[in-house]
């Protein structure tokens, strides 16, 4: 009897011992991890542990991160996820990473730009989960000059992942406008060659010799007025004296518009 209950004794103190070599550690797949940029972080033990379905259900995934304002990711960054069971704990290292270039929306493969106009880079436009910069590599462009051009068009996030795409410009030629300064002058030497005769049916010749009527208005200001109209002569000149000056080399009646001061000639009447 004495011998059963010592049995019994050992046996008791022998299955606990057993029992807890048996016991299952935590096992880890890797001790950290990578993210990307835009995923949330997994809260399953069996994503970290290569352990037991037995032994993880009763594992607790502590310590996982806040996600970003309005978003259902964290931001990127550093982070420590803690797997804890009653006796056991390990920490597993997280980084959350963007390593994904913007990608470019509707952008063609040529544009066009009127001659001397430098194309604005803020009609592109590119999208991504970090914020983006584009700028316009144009150095090879003559905006002054009408033909076909290389650009570049880059995106670059704020964590220096990088787009970048060629594209075609187009500067078209120039558009010249026409002149209206022949039709200016003539329409001028019209209207003054009008004043200029009806001034004269206020002056007279008599006995041969010549008389000579001054235009009660004052001389003009403007250079386009010092014109010399005999025989068609059509020169203009900056001062009524250069006009005078010439009018006589020339040997001319001498008259200018806007100064209505001439001599009669002889076949009028």
């Amino acid at each position: 009897m004495k011998r059963k209950l010592k049995l019994i004794f050992i046996s008791i103190l022998i299955v606990p011992i057993l029992s807890g070599c048996t016991k299952e550690k935590m096992e880890l797949k890797n001790n950290s991890f990578t993210v990307e940029y835009g995923n949330a972080i997994s809260d399953k033990a069996e994503d970290y542990l290569k352990n037991s379905e037995e032994f993880l259900k009763n594992l607790k995934v502590e310590n996982l991160p806040k996600n970003e304002k309005d978003k259902e990711y964290p931001s990127i960054g550093e982070y420590e996820i803690v797997l804890k069971t009653d006796n056991q704990k390990e920490v597993v290292k997280v980084s959350v990473k963007d390593t994904v270039a913007p990608e470019f929306k509707d952008l063609k493969e040529k544009y066009e730009v009127e001659y001397g106009t430098k194309i604005d880079s803020k009609q592109f436009s590119a999208t991504d989960l970090s914020k983006t910069e584009i700028t316009l590599d144009d150095s090879k462009v003559n905006y002054k000059k009408s033909g076909t051009y290389k650009a570049t068009v880059i995106a670059k996030d704020s964590s220096n992942n990088e787009t970048k795409k060629d594209i075609n410009i187009i500067v078209k030629a120039e558009e010249k406008k026409e002149s209206n300064t022949n039709t200016s002058s003539n329409q001028k030497f019209s209207n003054n060659s009008s004043s200029v005769s009806s001034g004269s049916n206020s002056s007279k010749k008599s006995n041969g010799s010549s008389s000579s009527s001054t235009n009660s208005n004052s001389i003009s200001t403007d250079a386009n007025d010092y014109l010399c109209l005999e025989n068609n002569c059509g020169k203009h000149f900056k001062t009524y004296s250069e006009l005078q000056k010439h009018q006589k080399e020339q040997g001319h009646g001498g008259y200018a518009v806007g100064h209505e001061s001439f001599e009669w000639p002889d076949d009028w009447n």
